[in-house]
């Protein structure tokens, strides 16, 4: 994959994550638990990303 492609992806994500609520009404948990995993995935996925990245740009894949 070029890098591009990685940089668009991720860029997608962080766009994603900008649109979830910043605060979300502490007596619905469903819902606070809900965006907290989502916001924790994103993060988890964008690191993964960059690492894999790397490695490419670096020749190990």
């Amino acid at each position: 994959m070029d890098p591009e492609h990685h940089a668009t992806i991720a860029d997608k994500l962080m766009q994603y994550r900008g649109k979830l609520p910043k605060h979300t009404n502490p007596s619905n948990r469903i819902a606070v638990g809900l965006t907290y995993d989502l916001k924790k995935h994103i993060e988890d996925l964008l690191w993964y990303i960059e690492k894999y990245a790397d490695a490419e740009s670096k020749g190990l894949i």
